[in-house]
Parts: structure tokens; C-alpha cells; sequence
């Protein structure tokens, strides 16, 4: 849907963490997508189209543009449901979300090709949200892709986005779970 709505996107969360670590089952999807002003009328259409309905606490509405935004402005994302999946869509409002969109790595899931959080960017964001489902992600991303990571853009980015004691912590994990033994990988 977003390729053909020419919308940038980047899938993160369980699912992201699944193609860089050690999957774990999850209910939800997260994508970072970068909606164009004139393209929420487009999006809501397709969402509408293909049986998505806007998630709310109080229970589901149909797709409508105001709703999407209205989402935004309250939350920082859109939350949807399809069936019994919750979607949230994160719009990107920091430099490492636009930079995350321009990273992304594009891989097979099922009849098609989608495009997805680096294992570094990915790192940067669970330790940030530092839950500890996110620090276990990230031990397994680290583990699974010992020697593989460009641990210099990690160190740096977390330098500038992380704070300190965050950012010591990951120095940690990276010695720990073997992300440390390579100043840069092939990405």
C-alpha cells in the first residue's frame, strides 16, 4: 500500500527486531511513514479499502483523515486495527526518524518486498524507549548480528540522541553480546 501510494515507510518494533535478533511473537505492527500533507486523503482512502478502522479506547470508527490527525496531534501516531492486528503509524518528528526512512533495507516478507528499520537504527530506538521487552530486543539483535553491525554509527548516534546513562548502558551491551568487536560492519 505504501509503495504504491508513494509513501516512505520503515517497519520497526517486534516485527524489525524478528529480521535483525531473536523473534518473539507480537499482536501489533509498527511503521514509521512519511505522510505528505496532500497524501492523508489517499492513505485514508487505502486504509478504508483494504478493512482498516481507526483504534480508539472507546472502541473503532472508520478511516477518516481529521481522525488520522487528530491521532497524531494527541498521540504522535495513528493507532489502527485490521481484524485482530493493532497498526500504529509513527510519523517521523526528529532527524534519526528521517534518517531511519532513508536507511531502511528492503527484504521478502510474504508475496512481496517490504522495507525495514536497520538493526542499528533499530538498537538506537529500543534503547531509547528503554522497556524491558525493547533491552531484550536489542541483546538479540546484538548477539545475532555479532560482527555484521556498524557499531560506529551506533556509538556516535547514541552519543548525540541517548542519554548518558542510557548510552553507557548500551556501551555494555555492545561489549557484552559481541556488537563491541567491530568499529564498523557492511552496512
Amino acid at each position: 500500500m505504501f509503495d504504491r501510494l508513494r509513501i516512505p515507510y520503515a517497519f520497526g518494533g517486534a516485527l524489525a527486531a524478528s529480521f535483525w535478533g531473536i523473534p518473539r511473537t507480537t499482536q501489533d505492527a509498527d511503521c514509521l511513514v512519511a505522510v505528505p500533507a496532500l497524501g492523508y486523503q489517499k492513505l485514508a482512502d487505502a486504509l478504508s479499502a483494504a478493512g482498516f478502522l481507526i483504534d480508539e479506547l472507546d472502541g473503532t470508527r472508520p478511516v477518516a483523515v481529521a481522525e488520522l490527525r487528530r491521532q497524531i496531534a494527541d498521540r504522535g501516531f495513528m493507532s489502527l486495527v485490521h481484524e485482530s492486528t493493532t497498526v500504529e503509524l509513527f510519523v517521523p518528528l526528529v532527524p534519526l526518524q528521517h534518517a531511519i526512512l532513508e536507511r531502511a533495507q528492503e527484504f521478502p516478507f510474504a508475496d512481496r518486498t517490504i522495507r525495514v528499520t536497520t538493526a542499528e537504527d533499530l538498537i538506537l530506538l529500543k534503547m531509547a524507549f528503554h522497556r524491558q521487552k525493547d533491552l531484550m530486543d536489542v541483546k538479540g539483535i546484538l548477539h545475532v548480528q555479532q560482527g555484521r553491525l556498524d557499531v560506529g554509527y551506533v556509538r556516535q548516534s547514541a552519543t548525540r540522541m541517548l542519554e548518558a546513562s542510557v548510552a553507557a548502558e548500551l556501551e555494555t551491551l555492545l561489549g557484552e553480546y559481541g556488537g563491541g568487536s567491530s568499529a564498523h560492519g557492511v552496512q
